[in-house]
């Protein structure tokens, strides 16, 4: 598969896709020698691998990628390395920090806040099974104290850490909580992970429902970066869907937010 497919994936968020695109090429650009596509492919290998969490895996890429790149090219990849590697030393100082207020915390409620956060921190270092258990943790305590907007919250943490019928299971049962709660910025996000899920799997016309859905939200969405994403994705669908005159206005308003 070429590169562009590769990169129209990566640009989806399809992080795995695009990972399995790029490990392909580089083992082509290897066997032939081509140092230049080998450090392209490798670079974006292990940009992937860190958005999928699995920094060891990335980094071992990225220096693949540095030893076949000379200059500002050589530069960029040297950037993302650190990057990587001061994004896991944050993430496990705070890791060590949640430790110690865990162990110290005595109310119920703010527990629950804490484990919720260690599990996502977990997450983010790639430690899914140790994630799940403090997110376990956290439900059992929200349950007890009757907080159903912590409640969701946790279910949407739980769909992070799957890519099959799970996490719709999970998205739609926090959906579920938000809008019985009036909880704006949890539907919003319900509703982009539900885009995303549908989108990875190339089902078009579902992803787009339900980005019409959270742009209903729009006007309510202070994040502006996901707000940006939101109308780019629904250009990108409808462009694929032959409809360019959607296409062109929502690639407008994301120029515009």
């Amino acid at each position: 598969m070429s590169e562009e497919e590769g990169i129209s994936y990566f640009n989806r968020e399809d992080y795995r896709h695009a990972l399995e695109i790029f490990l392909e090429n580089l083992e082509e650009a290897v066997n032939s020698g081509d140092r230049a596509r080998i450090a392209y492919n490798a670079n974006l290998a292990g940009m992937c691998l860190h958005f999928l969490h699995n920094h060891n895996e990335a980094l071992k890429y990225f220096e693949m990628a540095l030893s076949n790149t000379e200059g500002i090219d050589n530069d960029k990849v040297q950037t993302n390395i650190d990057e990587v590697k001061r994004f896991v030393e944050r993430m496990n100082r705070d890791l060590e920090e949640l430790n110690e207020r865990i162990e110290a915390e005595e109310d119920k409620e703010k527990k629950g806040i804490l484990l919720s956060n260690r599990g996502l921190v977990q997450y983010l270092l790639g430690n899914n099974e140790l994630a799940e258990q403090d997110f376990r943790m956290a439900e059992r305590i929200f349950r007890d104290l009757n907080e159903p907007i912590a409640l969701g919250a946790i279910f949407s943490n739980y769909a992070l850490l799957y890519d099959d019928m799970r996490k719709l299971d999970y998205t739609y049962l926090a959906l579920d909580i938000f809008v019985q709660e009036g909880h704006i910025k949890g539907q919003v996000d319900a509703y982009h992970t539900l885009a995303l899920y549908y989108l990875h799997q190339n089902e078009l016309n579902e992803a787009l429902y339900f980005l019409k859905k959270e742009m209903e939200l729009a006007d309510d969405i202070e994040d502006v970066e996901l707000k940006r994403r939101m109308y780019e994705l629904a250009a990108d669908i409808s462009m694929d869907l032959g409809n360019m005159e959607d296409a062109m206005k929502y690639t407008e308003q994301a120029s515009k937010v």
